[in-house]
C-alpha cells in the first residue's frame, strides 16, 4: 500500500521542480530579451562612456550573481518521512548548495481490557533521529530539487503485564535500530526567509529489516 503512495509523491514532485525549471527559464528569457527588443542582446556602450563605469557594472553583476543565502536556519514540520509517522525538525545551509538536518519523533501508546478475573495491559514507545544532508545546487535560489539521505537511529520499547486468578505475567523488551534513508524531492525556501515547503520521497533501509521501506514525505515550515 504504501508503494502506491511513493508512486504519485514521485510524480508531483517531478511536475512541481519541472514547472519550476520553466518558470525559470522564462523569466531569464524576458530579462535577455528586454536589454535590446531590436537584436535581444545588449546594445553596446556609448563610445563616451567611461570604462570605469563598465567595470562597475561588471562588478556589480558579479556580486549578485555571488549573493549569499539570508536566511541559513529553517524549522519544519515532517509528516511521514524517516520517521514513518512525523518528525520536527531543524535544518542549517552548511554551504550555498548543502544542507544538514537533525530531526526529532516520539510516540507513546498504551491499552488495557479486562473480562471477569483477568486483565491485561500494554504500552507502548517509539522515537527516531534522523540526520541526513542535502544537496540543493540544481535549481534557484529559493525553487530546487532536493538530493540526499543519512541515518535513521530508532528506538522500540514495550511492556505488557497479564493478571490473572491473583497471579500476573509482566513482559519488558526494548532495542535500537539503525537504519538509512534517502530523499528525492522538490523543495520550496526563499533565500530571504519565509515558508518552507517540501514533497517527496524517502525510502529507507533498517538493518536487519530483509526490504526497504518505501516512503513519502510533506515538510511545512519556515526559514530565518
Amino acid at each position: 500500500m504504501k508503494s502506491l503512495t511513493v508512486l504519485p509523491m514521485s510524480a508531483v514532485c517531478a511536475i512541481l521542480y519541472a514547472s519550476t525549471a520553466l518558470a525559470a527559464e522564462t523569466e531569464e528569457n524576458k530579462e535577455v530579451a528586454s536589454l535590446d527588443p531590436s537584436t535581444g542582446t545588449a546594445s553596446e556602450a556609448p563610445a563616451t562612456e567611461n570604462s570605469d563605469g563598465a567595470d562597475s557594472a561588471q562588478s556589480s553583476s558579479a556580486s549578485g550573481a555571488t549573493k549569499e543565502r539570508e536566511a541559513k536556519n529553517a524549522l519544519y514540520l515532517d509528516l511521514g518521512g524517516p520517521c514513518l509517522l512525523y518528525s520536527i525538525n531543524y535544518d542549517r545551509m552548511v554551504t550555498e548548495d548543502l544542507s544538514a538536518r537533525i530531526g526529532f519523533s516520539y510516540l507513546s501508546y498504551g491499552v488495557s481490557a479486562s473480562a471477569g478475573d483477568a486483565s491485561a495491559s500494554a504500552e507502548f514507545s517509539y522515537f527516531a533521529i534522523p540526520i541526513t544532508a542535502s544537496y540543493l545546487g540544481i535549481g534557484s535560489a529559493s525553487n530546487m530539487l532536493e538530493l540526499g539521505g543519512g541515518p535513521v537511529i530508532v528506538h522500540f520499547s514495550g511492556s505488557g503485564i497479564l493478571e490473572a486468578d491473583e497471579a500476573g505475567t509482566e513482559v519488558d523488551a526494548s532495542y535500537t535500530m539503525l537504519g538509512l534513508t534517502g530523499m528525492v524531492g522538490y523543495r520550496h525556501q526563499p533565500d530571504d526567509g519565509g515558508f518552507v515547503f517540501r514533497i517527496g520521497a524517502s525510502p529507507m533501509k533498517v538493518f536487519g529489516v530483509p526490504y526497504i521501506i518505501p516512503e513519502a514525505y510533506i515538510s511545512l515550515g519556515a526559514a530565518f
